[in-house]
């Protein structure tokens, strides 16, 4: 991976919380429609994929859909 100048990468591996890579596993295979088994440790995710992956899961947990709208209404 060729990264420019102020780009930056995040491993799998060294995301510290286990709820947290678990739940950034989980959900780069269901991005990527793969099993979470087939996702690598030494997986690296550019910062923008990773905030992206960050959002859905807060929007998972704050029960929003793709378009920020409450989806228990």
């Amino acid at each position: 991976m060729v990264l420019s100048l102020g780009e930056f990468v995040v491993r799998i591996r060294h995301i510290l919380d286990p709820e947290l890579k678990q739940r950034v596993i989980a959900k780069l295979a269901e991005a990527r429609g793969l099993s979470p088994a087939a996702v690598p440790e030494w997986f690296e995710l550019d910062d923008a994929d990773y905030v992206d992956l960050l959002n859905a899961i807060r929007e998972e947990d704050e029960g929003l859909d793709q378009e920020g709208r409450d989806s228990r209404m």
